[in-house]
């Protein structure tokens, strides 16, 4: 379609509602409450004795280890001298316990031992069992995995417990330090920032084992492998033009990666800044990763631009270099780097898209507490106001998995070893992982009649090495997906290869070519970097929210994704996410396709209305036709890893119909969720369901109209109803929270329809009134 328009803006409705919250979750009385009494004091009594015997934290209070069912962790701290410190899982709570508190926990279960009835005996009913906290819990997974070090002396990361309150979190720090100063310890590396409070330090294994037995420690773990997977083929390229400077108006991309070759002839002239936040080393690109993320940020597709032999710059370029020549970072935190290179860019250029295409491969997320870089990132998006681009990593496979690649492909992908790796589970940010887009080898094309090379994705594929979802709490992960390459294997070898099936790029030693071709997926990421960067350059207003939202509104599953996997929906979101973006679609409306949005905040524990204006020609003969309804919305709350519950606000949206906003004020202020259900439930067929979006923070669903029966429209209206709500843990945290919302609606026919002019009219006639 030629016509090209701006999306539309579209205000909410009144009233604002209070959200009625569901009740308190009952909890079951044992069958027997003087055995369980009697059986928690026995356990209680052994938890002591061995947390005893681990190394002293800053203060006496011992370490214990609550498995709870049916309560939130803060009723546990209703016993005084019982403090919570981190919730490990949805039933797993850690306290600290002070003497006092133990002798009241104990007075209490021998009073119900004894057939007595005492003040919240239902958190004791609740308690199921009491450990102390054990040297296994502290191992993290690379050390569980690769196991403790032959070496006399080693480097581990150290995660110190995330207390909250100053006073007791200055302490702790202070005593840990002080502790590897007069032992066999050597700090390399602190980050003290958020959520995170993480020590990198050189070990001997005597005191290795006492950090293992550490009251203040969380957990200790291999440092990360940082994965910069290169695999190399030339692709020379003459007679391009001469590349012109972009205009200083013109939003900037910021790469972290390993730095940038600033005299590459097609980069130079739109770097704006390039930085190293390494101490003595410089701001050049030593191992070639930053230089290929970079050109494809700028450019997005440089295959066009090659193609068209002109190459024009849309932004500026930003580097921040936070890797080592080798794309790793042994001597201190990459946290750290990337922290104060945020800062850095958006203070003196007010960058608002960051691109970060690396993961560290010894952290598959496979459930559980964000850590590590992903805990980091979620904060810094939110207090800096910046989108974060991430790829999702690549799975290398092991020696012995897959064993047959092409004919296990995409099973393998879908297993707990090729999980999304950090920073990816991040939730403030966009994941992205890769499809493939050639799917004919070098030396197929060189011998077209030879069946033996053989590639193991299929065009619009996911990518063989593309990681995958789910990610905390199961939220849909990776977000979108982009072109990021392919492999291909030679079946009379069975060895499988990349060469020849990447992406084109720009190349750190351009002297000899100015362009390689890789695979990864570190280079789909920044193409939707240079997505974000072109809405922003068009909506200069849009939050990183909003980025978000029209991003994953206008993405869908390619059809041989959703034939890969016979339309299995739990495959089709763990392997593409809401699938690849529509880049036009993205940044324009047209008169068959209107995007509306609204950019808001909402209180506690609210509910918010929107009526969105459905055009006449949207009912108009003839009934039978595919339409199109879509709704995004996105997000960016405070995160807080002492909960499973890592979010501190949780908003969703639900789509209705009703002949007016007082029928669905009424339902949603005074019923539950539960309650909701039956009497106004979602209308249509949105795909994916509440129960499979609601769990991220960005999220969309659509429904796919084939047919208006005009009786179901006969004087209603469509309503999207957006809620806020807060864990108890989190109430009083944050007044009033940012989303953005993004409605598609969409006539998918031949037939000629005017949504955009209709829409709006009705919009200007409705912000009149």
């Amino acid at each position: 379609m030629s016509e090209r328009y701006r999306h539309l803006l579209i205000q909410r409705s009144e009233p604002v509602n209070e959200r009625r919250r569901n009740g308190a979750p009952r909890i079951k009385r044992p069958d027997d409450p003087l055995a369980h009494a009697t059986h928690l004091i026995q356990e209680i009594d052994g938890a002591v004795e061995r947390a005893l015997t681990q190394f002293p934290g800053f203060d006496p209070r011992l370490l214990l280890k609550f498995q709870v069912d049916g309560v939130q962790p803060e009723d546990l701290e209703t016993i005084d001298g019982l403090r919570v410190i981190s919730q490990e899982g949805k039933k797993v709570v850690v306290l600290f316990a002070s003497e006092e508190g133990l002798r009241e926990f104990r007075r209490r279960l021998s009073l119900v031992a004894r057939g007595e009835r005492v003040t919240r005996q239902d958190v004791l009913f609740a308690i199921k069992r009491t450990e102390a906290w054990s040297p296994e819990d502290r191992k993290g997974p690379a050390l569980r995995n690769e196991g403790i070090p032959d070496s006399e002396a080693f480097v581990v990361d150290v995660e110190l417990w995330p207390l909250e309150y100053r006073p007791d979190r200055e302490a702790m720090l202070a005593n840990f330090e002080r502790w590897c100063d007069q032992g066999k310890v050597t700090v390399i590396d602190a980050v003290k920032y958020g959520p995170a409070i993480l020590y990198r330090v050189r070990v001997r294994q005597d005191a290795f084992q006492v950090l293992l037995n550490h009251r203040d420690v969380r957990l200790v773990d291999l440092p990360p492998r940082y994965q910069l997977d290169v695999s190399v083929v030339h692709l020379p390229l003459e007679q391009i033009a001469e590349v012109p400077p972009p205009s200083e108006e013109v939003p900037g991309i910021v790469i972290l990666d390993s730095g940038l070759t600033t005299g590459h002839p097609l980069l130079g002239p739109a770097v704006g800044d390039a930085q190293s936040f390494i101490s003595g080393v410089s701001a050049e690109d030593e191992c070639d990763h930053g230089t290929r993320v970079a050109g494809l940020a700028l450019y997005g597709d440089i295959w066009e631009c090659a193609r068209a032999r002109q190459f024009i710059p849309q932004f500026r370029l930003f580097s921040g270099r936070v890797l080592d020549s080798k794309g790793e970072f042994e001597h201190g935190f990459v946290e750290n780097h990337i922290r104060e290179a945020v800062r850095y860019f958006v203070e003196y250029y007010g960058c608002r898209v960051f691109n970060v295409s690396f993961g560290d491969e010894r952290k598959p997320f496979t459930g559980g507490h964000v850590r590590g870089l992903a805990a980091v990132l979620d904060t810094l998006a939110r207090e800096y106001n910046v989108l974060f681009t991430v790829s999702a990593g690549n799975f290398t496979g092991t020696d012995r998995f897959p064993a047959d690649w092409r004919n296990q492909y995409p099973g393998y992908l879908c297993t707990d070893k090729a999980r999304i790796i950090d920073p990816a589970p991040a939730l403030n940010v966009l994941t992205v992982g890769s499809l493939a887009r050639g799917d004919v080898s070098p030396q197929a094309q060189r011998f077209p009649r030879d069946p033996a090379y053989q590639p193991i994705a299929r065009r619009d594929q996911p990518s063989p090495f593309s990681r995958t979802g789910p990610g905390p709490g199961g939220a849909i992960k990776p977000d979108v997906v982009e072109y990021g390459g392919n492999y291909w294997i030679d079946e009379r070898t069975g060895q499988v290869r990349a060469t020849g099936l990447g992406e084109l790029t720009t190349r750190q030693q351009f002297q000899e070519n100015l362009f390689i071709v890789d695979s990864g997926t570190s280079y789909a990421a920044p193409k939707v970097a240079h997505l974000a960067a072109l809405l922003l350059k068009e909506y200069p207003d849009a939050s990183p929210d909003l980025l978000r939202a029209l991003i994953v509104a206008h993405s869908h599953h390619p059809q041989a994704t959703v034939t890969l996997v016979s339309g299995d929906e739990d495959t089709l979101y763990r392997l593409t996410g809401y699938g690849k973006p529509d880049w036009t679609a993205a940044r324009y409306s047209s008169e068959n396709r209107v995007t509306l949005f609204a950019q808001e905040t909402i209180g506690e524990n609210q509910h918010q209305f929107y009526e969105i204006p459905l055009p006449d020609d949207f009912f108009a003969p003839p009934p039978r036709r595919p339409r199109r309804i879509t709704v995004a919305l996105a997000h960016t709350p405070v995160v807080r890893r002492t909960r499973v519950e890592y979010k501190a606000s949780r908003i969703n949206f639900r789509v209705v119909r009703a002949l007016s906003i007082d029928d669905v004020a009424r339902v949603f202020r005074h019923t539950t969720k539960s309650e909701r259900e039956p009497s106004m439930a979602e209308i249509g067929n949105f795909r994916p369901g509440p129960t499979r979006r609601d769990k991220g923070t960005v999220q969309k669903a659509s429904w796919e109209i084939q047919q208006i029966r005009n009786q179901d429209w006969d004087g209603n209206h469509l309503f999207v109803v957006v809620t806020r709500s807060v864990p108890g843990w989190a109430e009083g945290l944050v007044e009033r929270e940012r989303y953005a919302l993004v409605v598609i609606i969409e006539d998918r026919s031949a037939q000629q329809v005017r949504y955009y002019t209709q829409i709006q009219q009705r919009l200007q006639i409705r912000l009149h009134v």
